[in-house]
């Protein structure tokens, strides 16, 4: 049941995260480009939290692996400091204007350094030339990201 809710969120963020602007100048590098930053929401239902113009970088290394790139991110309004957060080494298919990624059990790292206690578990998103969007749990938190791609390289 928990994989079937896992994709019901995986189909939304895909419908929310479509693009709707034919001429985007990122869809004409799209399918070249290996870096894509987003500015969007980070929200964590469990908490009623949600946190905007959060800055996240997807980075591909070659062909079936990224990084996600979280910069400034809080998780409840109690939370003292923003962080910045890498999670590497994601497993991910790219296809003519759409990157999808999956991962279970990637330890984040922060200033280079691992944290078991944000452990990323039940990973899914995708990156299409306007948009990047995932739904995961950091230390059994969950959390759903949208962005706007607004450049790729």
């Amino acid at each position: 049941m928990k994989k079937f809710t896992f994709f019901l969120v995986l189909a939304a963020m895909m419908v929310a995260c479509k693009s709707n602007d034919p001429d985007s100048s990122n869809k004409k590098n799209f399918d070249s480009a290996t870096e894509f930053t987003a500015y969007g929401l980070i929200s964590v239902p469990g908490q009623q939290f949600m946190k905007d113009s959060v800055r996240v970088v997807a980075e591909l290394k070659g062909d079936t692996a990224l990084d996600l790139y979280l910069y400034e991110v809080t998780f409840s309004s109690r939370m003292p400091v923003t962080i910045d957060m890498v999670i590497p080494d994601i497993p991910c298919e790219r296809t003519t204007q759409l990157i999808t990624f999956a991962g279970e059990d990637i330890e984040p790292t922060m200033g280079g350094n691992p944290v078991p206690k944000y452990i990323t578990t039940g990973l899914a998103g995708i990156v299409t030339p306007d948009s990047l969007c995932f739904a995961t749990a950091f230390g059994g938190m969950e959390c759903i990201y949208q962005g706007l791609c607004v450049m790729t390289r």
